[in-house]
């Protein structure tokens, strides 16, 4: 990854030869971009059932130069922008921003060139070429959408040659459907007649029409044919030779014919937000007319890599209360007592809520990687809260607490000599973020993703060094007044307080 992935397409009528110059064009104009060390672009496939790429479709590496050779103030997506304004030439689709491996990952989940699409389905080709190209009109109107990246599936867009039988002139000759079909199959797709050997090697000996007349219609029409009966007639005497438009891929989901109308989110949103808006900008369309498909049952739904997140945030939806309740669960076992561990626990939401400020802040969509640096966020956000009230129930432990004012002293002096230790616990943590957060390297978009969170919580934890003590004081002093100081006072303070019939004059009711 670093490197763009070009991946546009060509009319489906485009001759090898036409889509080889046109390559070549591309590759020299990407090339003359200063940031662009090398390209390297390709058309066709391997022979493999598994790379169903038309010979139209073409794959270009763009290999970036070092960032510090950049020209100042360039981002990688301009590099994009200015890479799809000088290759996209006439007659070529434009592309959608990919990068080497996010390009094969998403072409294999969804079998689109773009991070997402629309997939429409429908029962015919025809149908379904105007449904597709009314969508990606449609969809050229939202705002949510990049609409130089709109680029609809060309369905009916290669030329054919039709032969239609004339079954009673084929039948004059003695000649029927079968045996004129198989002229033509051997004469423009060619017919294996023998085999040559060289040595280790054997090579195929294919017999077919000459390219002139294969490529001229009229000379198509008044090819020779020996009739079954020995007779010579032309061609056009035994079939109606036409041309016609028809598809260049035939693609299908779920045994129905589709066809993708790709496309880029404008940025106005996140991808998820993306989707959803754009899906109910084509239901409202169809449902106010503005947006007809021909006759028949057409669908519509949108395809892509945000799949992923979609399906991430559904085990999001239970991992992170799962962490939670662990984290409660870790917290409560350490001291005995639901009440002191809801105190501790009070760490996470505030810490939490400096998370959100910083990716806020920083305009960071939230994807997966953010969630995660949230749940490691959460695991360490109960440090201080934890050094604070061991320490606190230690102290009062060692002191004689007479009173609500000696409660509150002994916090206090708690509270003032455990600060320096979370403070450098978290500044620690704040530090060994820093060369995450400053990182250019690849896969640093993701570590920046995950780290950007825990600075922005660990930045707000400190707060939790006053919320954690004031909270447990109060905590306690509630507990005095309603009678159940035995849990604050000393061993030695419980056994003098059983002989006094009060425990405080500050204090109201007696002491238990």
């Amino acid at each position: 990854e670093g490197s763009w992935f070009y991946m546009p397409s060509l009319y489906p009528a485009a001759s090898f030869s036409q889509t080889m110059e046109i390559l070549q064009a591309q590759d020299t104009l990407i090339k003359e971009i200063p940031e662009v060390q090398n390209v390297l672009g390709k058309i066709g496939r391997a022979e493999s059932a598994l790379d169903p790429a038309p010979a139209a479709m073409v794959e270009t590496y763009v290999m970036l130069k070092p960032r510090a050779e950049w020209r100042e103030g360039i981002t990688a997506r301009q590099i994009w922008d200015e890479i799809n304004k000088v290759a996209t030439l006439p007659g070529v689709t434009p592309a959608s921003p990919l990068q080497p491996i996010e390009g094969r990952v998403v072409m294999l989940q969804s079998g689109i060139k773009a991070s997402m699409a629309i997939r429409v389905y429908g029962d015919d080709l025809e149908g379904l070429s105007k449904a597709s190209l009314a969508v990606a009109k449609n969809l050229k109107q939202n705002h949510y959408v990049n609409a130089g990246t709109v680029n609809p599936d060309i369905v009916m867009g290669k030329p054919y040659y039709e032969f239609e039988v004339d079954r009673e002139e084929a039948a004059r000759y003695g000649m029927t459907t079968m045996m004129v079909n198989q002229i033509v199959s051997a004469g423009l797709g060619g017919i294996d007649v023998t085999t040559t050997v060289e040595g280790r090697e054997r090579y195929p000996i294919q017999v077919r029409f000459e390219r002139s007349v294969r490529k001229d219609l009229d000379d198509l029409r008044q090819v020779s044919v020996v009739t079954h009966g020995g007779d010579i007639v032309p061609l056009e005497r035994l079939a109606d030779v036409t041309t016609t438009w028809g598809p260049g891929a035939i693609n299908s989901e779920d045994a129905r014919l589709v066809a993708h109308v790709a496309f880029s989110p404008s940025g106005a949103s996140g991808d998820l937000e993306t989707v959803d808006e754009v899906m109910s900008a084509l239901r409202a369309a169809r449902e106010n007319g503005t947006l007809t498909f021909p006759d028949g049952n057409f669908e519509l739904q949108a395809v892509g890599s945000f799949q992923n997140q979609i399906e991430a945030n559904r085990r999001l939806m239970w991992i992170i209360p799962t962490v939670l309740l662990v984290n409660l669960l870790i917290i409560y076992l350490s001291f005995q007592d639901l009440a002191i561990a809801a105190i501790v626990f009070s760490g996470i939401p505030v810490a939490f809520a400096g998370g959100m400020i910083a990716v806020a802040w920083m305009g960071v969509d939230m994807n997966t990687a953010v969630w995660v640096g949230f749940i490691a966020l959460f695991g360490i956000a109960v440090d201080d809260g934890v050094v604070m009230a061991t320490y606190i129930q230690q102290t009062l432990k060692r002191r004689s607490v007479t009173s609500i004012a000696d409660l509150r002293e002994a916090i206090y002096e708690a509270g003032l000599k455990r600060i320096r230790p979370c403070v450098m616990t978290t500044l620690t943590t704040i530090f060994a973020l820093l060369p995450v957060l400053i990182s250019q390297g690849r896969g640093a978009d993701v570590a920046r993703a995950m780290a950007l969170p825990v600075l922005g919580g660990m930045l707000v934890e400190p707060f939790t060094t006053f919320i954690v003590p004031t909270i447990y004081c109060a905590y306690l002093e509630f507990k005095i007044r309603v009678g159940l100081q035995g849990h604050v006072l000393c061993q030695d303070q419980q056994q003098s307080g059983s002989q006094n019939s009060s425990f405080d004059p500050a204090l109201t009711g007696p002491v238990s």
